[in-house]
């Protein structure tokens, strides 16, 4: 596979690095929905107790993990992350999830905390969805590497957002709904994994007719650009924007640690690429296929 962004969808086994034994903890939901959802690959849950979940082993740390591995997601305190995320690179992975929140979205000490996950994603050649996420989602495959509760039906949307919060509504209204989607990605603070790589792990996806995009903040306006005009005319992407107001600028810096950027390069971007602007996420959805 030469895409490593496809691993996020399609990887030949999961390790959920922080993964409990306590139906409460949102790192049990996750093995849980590995498994539940039809995940077809080996499930690894590692945390140093060992023992057994779910009728899976767990491993003491992800050196200890078996061949075929392909994918981790992160799941423990944000102060562990780094060191979990060089014993990744260790292992040799080249994506990673990270879900623990804590990062740039409360202050300085996490930014510095969430720009050194960028250091060591980048001596390893990884790339790095999060942190402050809510995980990946194809139903068609199917894999789900997040704590929601329910899948949505397979489909022909592609959503990519920043904020897990709206994916976790957004599902909750398929499934009202029976809205199909084909992928889902939450990209929370985007340290590596941009909404404009979001837009090509979307168009990546055969099943996907249309892509919709929550943007919280585009740090990138070229690569959106970029990846945005290659598909278009292909796979429609319909775009919700947060923050195009003081008060919302104010609401997403709080959530995620984005600047939303001006309204005015926002609709130059998108007009730029092809985008098409919805004021809501209703009428994004007015659009699906």
């Amino acid at each position: 596979m030469t895409n490593p962004l496809e691993l996020f969808f399609d990887p030949q086994g999961v390790a959920v690095i922080g993964a409990s034994n306590d139906p409460t903890k949102l790192s049990y939901g996750v093995v849980r929905n590995l498994k539940e959802h039809g995940y077809r690959g080996p499930i690894y849950p590692i945390n140093p107790k060992g023992g057994e979940m779910l009728g899976l082993k767990i491993y003491p740390n992800i050196t200890e993990v078996p061949d075929p591995l392909e994918l981790a997601v992160i799941m423990v305190r944000a102060e562990m992350v780094p060191g979990e995320l060089r014993a990744c690179g260790e292992r040799g992975l080249k994506v990673v999830i990270v879900i623990t929140g804590g990062f740039r979205e409360v202050g300085e000490e996490g930014a510095a905390l969430e720009r050194s996950l960028k250091t060591i994603a980048d001596e390893y050649g990884m790339r790095l969805i999060g942190p402050n996420c809510v995980g990946t989602m194809d139903t068609h495959i199917p894999l789900d590497t997040t704590f929601i509760s329910q899948m949505p039906r397979q489909g022909a949307i592609g959503f990519a957002s920043h904020s897990g919060a709206i994916v976790g509504g957004t599902i909750d209204w398929a499934i009202q709904m029976g809205v199909g989607f084909s992928r889902i990605a939450s990209l929370g603070n985007q340290v590596d994994v941009s909404i404009a790589d979001g837009i090509q792990m979307m168009a990546d996806s055969s099943h996907t007719r249309v892509i919709n995009l929550y943007a919280e903040g585009i740090p990138d306006g070229p690569s959106f650009v970029q990846a945005a005009a290659k598909v278009f005319r292909q796979k429609p992407i319909i775009i919700v924007k947060a923050g195009r107001t003081s008060a919302g600028t104010r609401a997403v810096a709080s959530h995620t640690g984005a600047l939303a950027g001006t309204g005015r390069a926002y609709a130059a971007a998108c007009h730029r690429a092809g985008v098409l602007m919805a004021n809501s996420l209703q009428e994004q959805n007015a659009w699906r296929c």
